[in-house]
Parts: C-alpha cells; sequence; structure tokens
C-alpha cells in the first residue's frame, strides 16, 4: 500500500526548488514521517520481540529494541501516539518518554506535562526539563539504588579491527567528571591550535577530542594548561529542598550530594539583579565565571539543539554593537553552528511565556 506514496516522492524535484518550498515539504514529510513511525510501533509492539522486527526490517538490534519500547509505551499512552501519528513529536520524542517512563512510571508520564514540552522542542533539547521531572518524581532511595547499580555495571572494553576502539560505560558522576576532565583538556588544545581562527586547519573537532582522551589517559597534559574553564567544569545544581542535579546528566541522592561537597569547590548563584557578578552592563563583553555558572544552571547547554556547554558560546541577545549588556537576562547559550546562524543567517533569538530561550529561523 505504500507503492503509491514511494512513487510520488521520487518523482519530486528538490534540486531546483526555492529554498522555502523545500522547507515546507521538509515539515510535511516529517508529518507523515510521524505516522509510519508510529505505524511500525504498533506492528513492532503486536510482534513482541525484538528478532522477529529484525527480521522483517533488516535493522540492527537496537532499532529493533527502540521499535518495540515505541510500541508498547504508544499501547499504554494513546495521547502519546495520537501526537506521534499527527506530527505534534518525532519517534525521538517516544524514546525519550518511553525512558521516562523507565526511570519513573508511565502514571507520571501520562500526566501529560512532559507530551506538551516534547510537542514545543526538538527531543535533543529537553534534557533540562526532563532531568526536572525526573528529580520530582524519583524517590531519593530509588536514585541512590540506581547510582549503585550503575557503577556495579560499569565497564571498559578494548577492541582492535582496523584501529583501536576503547568502549567505556560509568556511572552518571564519573561520567560527568570524566566528560569535565575531556572537555576542559579539548579545549586547550584548541586554544593551542589557534582558537577559532586556526583550529579547524590542525584537526578537526573529532580529532581533537580523540587526542584530549589520549592525553589525559598518557599524563600527557600540561600542568601549566591551569583549571579548566567554567564551561568544562562539573555543576552541581541543588534545590532549596535538599534535591540536585547535574547538567545533561540527571538528578542525584542526597548522600552523594553531600560527599561531593566535600570534595569539592561551592558556588553560590543568586538570580536576582543584586547580584552584581551576573549583571555588568555594556563595560565588559565576555561572560565572567560567574555568569557561565548561571547561564549552565538556566540553560543546560545550546538553547536551539541542547548541545553541551563546553560547546557553547554565550550570545548577546541583543547585540553588543547595538548596545545590549553582558547582563544574565541578555545572555543565552549557543553552540558556535547556530552562534553563526544568528549572526549570519539572521536566526531569532526568542524567549516563550514560560522564560525559556528558543531559537527560529528567519
Amino acid at each position: 500500500m505504500f507503492t503509491d506514496w514511494s512513487a510520488s516522492l521520487a518523482s519530486i524535484d528538490i534540486t531546483h526548488a526555492p529554498e522555502r518550498r523545500v522547507r515546507a515539504w521538509l515539515a510535511e514529510a516529517a508529518q507523515h514521517q510521524g505516522a509510519l513511525d508510529a505505524f511500525v510501533a504498533k506492528c513492532a509492539a503486536r510482534l513482541g520481540d525484538a528478532s522477529s522486527v529484525r527480521g522483517a526490517t533488516r535493522c540492527t538490534q537496537r532499532e529493533a529494541d527502540q521499535a518495540v519500547a515505541r510500541g508498547e509505551l504508544l499501547k499504554a499512552l494513546p495521547n502519546v501516539g495520537i501526537a506521534l501519528e499527527s506530527g505534534a513529536i518525532r519517534s525521538a520524542h517516544v524514546d525519550v518518554l518511553a525512558k521516562v517512563a523507565e526511570r519513573t512510571s508511565v502514571d507520571a508520564v501520562a500526566g501529560g506535562a512532559l507530551l506538551a514540552v516534547a510537542e514545543a522542542k526538538p527531543a535533543d533539547a529537553m534534557r533540562r526539563h526532563v532531568t526536572d521531572f525526573v528529580r520530582r518524581h524519583t524517590a531519593d532511595q530509588d536514585l541512590t539504588a540506581r547510582l549503585e547499580r550503575q557503577r556495579t555495571l560499569r565497564r571498559a572494553v578494548l577492541t582492535h579491527d582496523d584501529m583501536g576502539v576503547l568502549h567505556a560505560e560509568f556511572d552518571d558522576v564519573t561520567f560527568a567528571q570524566i566528560t569535565s576532565a575531556i572537555d576542559a583538556e579539548t579545549d586547550r588544545l584548541f586554544r593551542s591550535d589557534g582558537g577559532r581562527d586556526g583550529a579547524t586547519q590542525v584537526r578537526t573537532p573529532q580529532q581533537r577530542r580523540a587526542d584530549a582522551v589520549a592525553s589525559l589517559l598518557l599524563g600527557r597534559r600540561s600542568e601549566r594548561a591551569g583549571p579548566p574553564a567554567v564551561r568544562n567544569q562539573m555543576i552541581v545544581v541543588a534545590q532549596t529542598d535538599g534535591s540536585a542535579h547535574v547538567p545533561r546528566v540527571g538528578p542525584l541522592p542526597k548522600a552523594e550530594v553531600a560527599r561531593l561537597a566535600c570534595i569539592s569547590d561551592l558556588h553560590g548563584l543568586v538570580f536576582s539583579k543584586d547580584g552584581e557578578p551576573l549583571w555588568l552592563g555594556t563595560r565588559v563583553r565576555l561572560a565572567t565565571d560567574a555568569q557561565w555558572r548561571a547561564l549552565i544552571t538556566r540553560d543546560g547547554g545550546c538553547v536551539g539543539c541542547g548541545a553541551d556547554p563546553a560547546r557553547c558560546e554565550a550570545h548577546h541577545v541583543r547585540w553588543v554593537r547595538n548596545g545590549g549588556p553582558t547582563d544574565i537576562d541578555n545572555l543565552v547559550l549557543v553552540c558556535s553552528h547556530h552562534h553563526h546562524l544568528i549572526h549570519d543567517k539572521r536566526w531569532k533569538v526568542g524567549r516563550k511565556a514560560d522564560g525559556l530561550w528558543t531559537l527560529t529561523p528567519p
């Protein structure tokens, strides 16, 4: 029954179509893709076996497992299926909701709060909302059990085929600490390669990250490099109720927060104009360390795609040349790619009613 549909798509001349028309086609295709993904998920749930799904579709085992998980979630939450079929969300959103249901409960996800977020944001930009949701719906003893289980399951595998491969899995806290160290070393190498003006001529970002891992493992890092920039530090966001989370990693049990407090420097942040380090006016152009901590806490990553803070820059919503101040309410985190789209392609930075920043094309 898909033959006519496939033939119609093949007949469309995308090469010579105007860009605005291509965008419209892409949006329409995404809507129909949602309906197709929902159909595949329902078929997978009907079969109930990832091996059968893999045999029928020739997909990977991971994709087959995801299809079955999506189908099971759609059975449990019909409103999510309706959103997927209508194109309001994508299959990646369903995967996020399924993982949240595993960590909390289907009943918690059924409330619809996360579905509303999924309908408004790309799946990879939902992480901050997911973290807050899981923190609110997970008991401290469950977080402790999860962290202990992760530490029990830690592993590293070294393999060699055409090239050597290191695969490692860690608990959330250790992963955040390792990521911070790698990001800091990657940033040091980026600066030593010439920064924005020359780094791409020396090695690719992937090569630089690989070199950072090797440098750390082999002890080559120069002690003269100094402490890592704030954007590369592990930041723990603590709430007044005693709960806490690591941006882009997840909530932490209270006992782990207490342990980290014993071995880490603590910095308080005040989200008020009484907090002078966060509001600097036009006399300072670059974001300070305090502002970086505040931006990571507030935005979690790029407001356009959710990229890690280590890959982000502080963008002035009202540009500096137009008198825009270096104040926390005039700064947003954006990755280099989206920063270029803002300045070169005139993408718009906007703020929604809930206070969250968004990016939209011209």
